[in-house]
């Protein structure tokens, strides 16, 4: 929520200073990790624009990851929108998607594990919020020269998107391991997000003491009530 968005655009210097910069972001080397630490060298290195728009007000790059048979297997996307008659706010967002945890697997060689370790869900959140909040932001000026107009939100979110055969939403637990939560009170869940009122620049050291408590909390609301930091 910056004061005076209005006045600001993307220019074309800017744009391709984010471009170089991308292949050795927070977010670029999340992905990397999750398919070095299964023995594999798999680089989120080549940045495309697209699938969002681009324009004067906005930006939209991702990389895809591809299975051996082309299928897109882990993707990772960014995109800043100025705000508009739609949206009064600066938004600016990070995604990494297991897109086909078969072809990641087949990708990876050797049948390796696609479930994920709550460290390394730890690992992409941080990758992600620190790409929004700190790299896409430079791309229409200095931030820090901005005044706020509102106090600025972050969420954070895990979600399956992508229903199985039977047409259901498979739940989080069947992708990620959440075993060192504990038990689930709420029921299984498909779904889950916190959202942090913060100023968005600040330390790793920082982030990574807000996340834990953010997801603590998160866990908590949804259900993982003996959830607690030094389980993370």
């Amino acid at each position: 929520p910056w004061a005076e968005a209005s006045t600001l655009g993307i220019n074309k210097s800017r744009r391709t200073q984010l471009e170089q910069l991308l292949p050795d972001s927070a977010v670029a080397g999340a992905v990397t990790l999750l398919s070095r630490r299964r023995g594999a060298e798999l680089p989120a290195a080549r940045w495309v624009r697209g699938p969002f728009g681009n324009s004067s007000r906005s930006v939209g790059y991702s990389c895809t990851i591809a299975g051996p048979d082309g299928n897109p297997a882990l993707q990772a996307s960014v995109m800043l929108a100025l705000p508009t008659t739609m949206e009064s706010t600066v938004v600016a967002c990070a995604d990494v998607l297991i897109a086909s945890p078969a072809a990641w697997a087949a990708a990876l060689g050797h049948k390796r594990d696609t479930q994920l370790g709550l460290d390394e869900v730890q690992a992409v959140l941080l990758g992600t919020w620190e790409t929004a909040a700190e790299l896409l932001p430079d791309v229409v000026g200095d931030p820090a020269g901005q005044s706020w107009a509102a106090p600025p939100t972050t969420e954070l979110r895990m979600t399956c998107e992508q229903p199985a055969d039977n047409g259901v939403l498979p739940t989080l637990d069947t992708l990620v391991d959440l075993t060192s939560l504990g038990t689930n009170d709420g029921g299984a869940r498909s779904r889950m997000a916190v959202t942090i009122t913060s100023e968005p620049a600040m330390g790793r050291p920082e982030r990574q003491r807000l996340l834990r408590e953010a997801l603590v909390y998160m866990a908590g609301e949804f259900g993982y009530v003996d959830a607690e930091l030094d389980l993370l």
